[in-house]
């Protein structure tokens, strides 16, 4: 249950610049499972749509991001992890296969708006024109020192960030989206009075 709990970024607000070119706020509490063995085994014993290398599939309850060779994270609503961990036991029992609840290991860090790819582009080598990583897309990768799992969704971009180091990203990214103006908002959701600092 999510009642009680604390998120990494459950202190902090969420951001956004002037005229919506650039939000930022953290999507907790995001169930979380990493999954590992054969790809072609996995998808006849559990039924999983598991996508090929770079991409992203699932289902609208199921995300499934790829992670590399063998290796997937499903993303599922707050609080449905472990029904979810279940019911692929069940159906993987005679399939070699690892499954590992990640849910309190990593935070989602959502970025949305005009500029996102821009001020992103500033802490990666990775080159996020909507040509070279579209919709659908993943890639793991350094954000500023951060090592963090990127997605690129229909709504935007998430970053995917242990929570021992969610904090720094977050102040990266601030600092990275000053020059549009970007600043945390107050608890009520307005702007700082006095803007950006």
């Amino acid at each position: 249950m999510t009642t009680g709990r604390r998120s990494p970024l459950g202190h902090r607000h969420a951001a956004a610049a002037p005229g919506g070119a650039l939000r930022l706020s953290e999507v907790p509490f995001t169930g979380k499972l990493i999954l590992q063995g054969d790809a072609a085994a996995l998808r006849e014993a559990s039924g999983l749509p598991l996508p090929e290398a770079g991409r992203i599939g699932g289902s609208d309850r199921v995300e499934i991001l790829w992670l590399g060779p063998e290796e997937w994270m499903l993303l599922c609503p707050p609080d449905e992890e472990t029904a979810l961990a279940n019911a692929l036991q069940r159906r993987l029992d005679a399939t070699p296969h690892q499954l590992v609840d990640v849910s309190d290991q990593y935070t989602v860090v959502a970025m949305s708006g005009s500029a996102a790819g821009d001020v992103l582009a500033k802490l990666t080598t990775l080159d996020l024109h909507e040509r070279e990583f579209p919709e659908g897309r993943v890639a793991g990768s350094l954000f500023g020192r951060i090592q963090a799992v990127l997605a690129r969704t229909n709504s935007g971009l998430r970053l995917l960030v242990r929570w021992s180091v969610a904090a720094y990203l977050y102040d990266l990214l601030i600092d990275a989206g000053k020059e549009y103006g970007l600043a945390e908002e107050t608890p009520d959701g307005t702007p700082p009075p006095d803007g950006p600092m």
